[in-house]
């Protein structure tokens, strides 16, 4: 071979390794690190909501109801707005039940979703005499941030959202229900916060890894081998500690709180046999499995209707403790800032 060819050939490798570099940051700005943004514009300017694309063909979209906020279903309710450690703000709603004081369930919904998606649930579980919290994730809704990660930093600012709704008289026991990927922050804090009485998961994936090899081979098919590390190591940074630490299936032992796992038949995206996993190793006191027959990932409240909903107060209502918990601990975490300000009083 001759030296000018040589000379190409390295100049050609390096040129692809140049753009690979280049381009890297773009390809792999997926919607798991920044995701969709759903509030009332996304509502208002599209003809469906993201999981509506997954219903049967025959659905009328021209019959549903746009729903903006619980008053849309003549509830009345607060906005919720919580300071997290690093400044950002989270915004949610607050709705009471009728008779107070009462359990309060945080609902916390999944990737790429918002607190809109979870209004009917909203209504349901006030109905059934509980108080609601729903919040929009960081980097979700009309939350602030731009990167989301379902670690630590997740973790901490569900443990801001506790604080405060240990503050408010009309509660007495928290419940926390997280769906698909935010079934990982329920999970972790359940297991590492100790302050939610009920924990509900619907639709976990066992663990991240196998989470994210189905999420890479979504996105970039064979393709993945190339984006796949980059994406990897981004996730990494984010959650603040290795991928395969977070599996539910390990955190399920040391999680004594009475657990509720949802699963529909037909999921695609977590299979039945991951949670049946989790279920075995859990060392809940309570635990129970709800499996939603001839059900998809987003059809199955629609699928088994009342039933559902009255499937999870049940096990929420033989579950909690018959009088709330008195603890000195019930602020675990504060904001630096405002712990500053406290001792200038």
């Amino acid at each position: 071979m001759s030296l000018n060819k040589i000379y190409y050939l390295i100049s050609s490798l390096l040129a692809f390794l140049a753009a690979f570099i280049y381009f890297s940051p773009v390809v792999v700005t997926t919607d798991f690190i920044y995701p969709l943004r759903i509030d009332s514009s996304y509502v208002s300017l599209h003809d469906k909501l993201p999981e509506e694309g997954l219903l049967p063909p025959e659905t009328n979209f021209e019959d549903v109801i746009r729903l903006y906020n619980p008053a849309s279903l003549g509830l009345e309710y607060s906005e919720f707005n919580v300071k997290t450690l690093d400044n950002l703000i989270l915004r949610g709603w607050y709705v009471a039940a009728p008779d107070t004081p009462a359990n309060t369930i945080i609902l916390l919904h999944d990737l790429n979703q918002s607190k809109i998606n979870l209004l009917d649930h909203i209504k349901q579980f006030r109905d059934r005499g509980l108080n609601v919290c729903a919040i929009d994730l960081r980097a979700h809704g009309s939350s602030d941030g731009m990167e989301f990660t379902p670690g630590l930093p997740a973790i901490l600012d569900i443990k801001m959202v506790i604080d405060q709704l240990l503050l408010t008289p009309e509660t007495n026991h928290l419940i926390i229900m997280g769906f698909g990927l935010s079934s990982a922050i329920a999970m972790q804090i359940a297991a590492y916060d100790g302050r939610c009485d009920v924990v509900i998961l619907q639709s976990p994936s066992n663990n991240l890894g196998t989470y994210l090899d189905r999420y890479a081979y979504r996105k970039w098919g064979f393709m993945q081998f190339l984006w796949y590390p980059v994406f990897k190591r981004k996730v990494e940074d984010l959650l603040q500690f290795s991928i395969r630490e977070l599996d539910l299936s390990v955190i399920a032992r040391y999680c004594k709180t009475p657990t509720l796992f949802i699963t529909a038949a037909e999921d695609n995206i977590s299979f039945t046999t991951e949670i049946l996993a989790i279920y075995d190793s859990s060392s809940a006191r309570r635990k129970s499995l709800f499996l939603v027959k001839e059900a998809t990932r987003s059809t199955m409240e629609e699928v088994a209707g009342a039933a559902y909903y009255n499937r999870i107060t049940e096990f929420i209502n033989i579950s909690l403790p018959r009088k709330p918990k008195s603890t000195r601990y019930k602020r675990l975490t504060f904001n630096d800032k405002q712990r500053d300000d406290r001792q200038d009083i």
